[in-house]
C-alpha cells in the first residue's frame, strides 16, 4: 500500500499595502501518515495525529496572516466610518425635508 499523506496548499492574496515582512504568501505543506503497525487502528491514530499537526502548522500560520490583516484594516475602519456617519446625516436631513412636505 503507498503511503498515505496529507497535502495543504495555500496561496493568499492580502489586500494591497499590507507590509508582512518574510512571511509567504503561498505555501505548500505535506504531512506523512505513518502508521507503527499494519492494523487500522494504528493507521487511524496515525492519521490522527497527522491531521492535528497539520492543523496547528497551517492555522498558526494562516492566524498570523488573520491578525497582519485584521491590524491594517483597523487603521482603516475609522475612514470608513466617517463616510457612513455623513450617508447617515444625509438620509436624516432627507427624512426632515419629507416631513415638512
Amino acid at each position: 500500500m503507498a503511503p498515505a499523506t496529507i497535502k495543504i496548499v495555500y496561496d493568499l492574496k492580502p489586500p494591497i499595502g499590507i507590509d508582512a515582512g518574510d512571511k509567504p504568501t503561498a505555501k505548500k505543506h505535506v504531512f506523512e501518515v505513518t502508521p507503527d503497525g499494519q492494523s487500522t487502528k494504528e493507521f487511524y491514530t496515525a492519521l490522527r495525529s497527522a491531521l492535528e499537526a497539520a492543523r496547528n502548522e497551517v492555522g498558526d500560520e494562516l492566524t498570523a496572516w488573520r491578525d497582519i490583516v485584521g491590524k491594517a484594516e483597523l487603521s482603516k475602519e475609522p475612514k470608513k466610518k466617517k463616510a457612513d456617519e455623513e450617508e447617515d446625516e444625509d438620509v436624516d436631513e432627507e427624512m426632515e425635508e419629507e416631513e415638512q412636505i
